[in-house]
């Protein structure tokens, strides 16, 4: 049976104290997080491992998930360089965005009337 400690009352660190590392295990050839970084462990939280020994800690104000420790499944980690967009680059972005909003708003709209003639023949 695998061990899961769940810890209720964990009590989330301030910003300064906060860490996330992950950690590359040669022996089991597995990635391992640990984070008191709520933001991180939320993010990180569906690639734990749960057939592997785990550790979740839930704020006291809320039960927020605010701490994670466990095996990684399925991931590769990578460092990548943050992007720099010109203002251009964002211009561009941001009317793509648009465009495909609109699309999208265009196609559900015309479904809904596809399925309002649907009705109305039935």
């Amino acid at each position: 049976m695998t061990e899961h400690e769940i810890i209720k009352d964990y009590k989330t660190l301030s910003r300064e104290e906060r860490e996330t590392v992950i950690s590359w295990d040669a022996e089991t050839e597995r990635w391992h997080l640990y984070t008191d970084e709520p933001k991180h462990a939320r993010k990180y939280e569906k690639y734990i491992d749960d057939d592997r020994p785990t550790r979740r800690g839930y704020n006291v104000n809320g039960g927020a998930l605010s701490m994670l420790e466990g095996d990684l499944k399925g991931v590769t980690v990578t460092i990548a360089k943050k992007r720099q967009l010109t203002p251009e680059q964002r211009k561009q972005i941001a009317e793509r965005g648009r465009k495909k909003l609109h699309e999208l708003r265009q196609n559900q709209a015309n479904q809904r009337h596809k399925n309002e003639m649907n009705l109305n023949r039935a």
